[in-house]
């Protein structure tokens, strides 16, 4: 009787920012059939281990914009302005405690997922980034509730839609917003905020 054999291949790509496998089954030794369910399982592990990289699970909130990840990294939210805590000039704004505690009711102790458009530390020391919990922008959701501003210190992807956002939580009277409810006839706001 002839000999049966099998040949495998598999190819490795780049798909929305994961990883793709894809095996190809041709005839092969007979040995082989254990060998390549042995490899398949580890190139599995491999491709999980490298997916639970992208996860971080966030150990500490500093204020409304600022976290710290289990890998020691400090991160600050690309576009989010939120009320100081503390200042070097001495004063604290209004607000900074209810939005740090906000951000760490959507955050702490979970895991995020990050978009790292610039790896150029602040004066702080922190990375600025787009965080994620699950498929929710949370840099935009601090913004959106009304615990934050929209900053426009630096440009970047979502800035009209965090202005958007800021504008909507001001009118609605959101969060910080609450007690500063614009009016109709308050162009201050609008001044202010151009």
């Amino acid at each position: 009787m002839p000999r049966r054999s099998w040949r495998i291949s598999a190819s490795w790509s780049v798909i929305e920012g994961g990883l793709g496998l894809t095996f190809t089954m041709i005839k092969t030794e007979r040995l082989l059939v254990p060998i390549t369910s042995v490899i398949i399982i580890l190139l599995l592990a491999l491709f999980h281990m490298m997916q639970s990289g992208r996860y971080h699970l966030v150990m500490s909130v500093f204020d409304g914009d600022t976290i710290l990840l289990d890998d020691n990294r400090r991160i600050r939210l690309i576009g989010v302005e939120a009320p100081a805590l503390q200042s070097p000039y001495g004063d604290k704004d209004h607000f900074g405690k209810e939005s740090k505690k906000y951000l760490a009711s959507l955050i702490l102790n979970k895991k995020v997922s990050l978009t790292i458009t610039d790896t150029q530390k602040d004066g702080f020391g922190s990375i600025p980034a787009f965080v994620y919990l699950g498929d929710v922008l949370v840099n935009g959701r601090v913004i959106r509730d009304g615990w934050a501003r929209s900053s426009r210190i630096f440009h970047h992807t979502y800035g009209d839609l965090f202005t958007a956002y800021e504008r909507e939580a001001h009118s609605r009277g959101l969060g910080m917003w609450k007690q500063q409810k614009k009016t109709d006839n308050d162009e201050t706001y609008d001044r202010d905020r151009n």
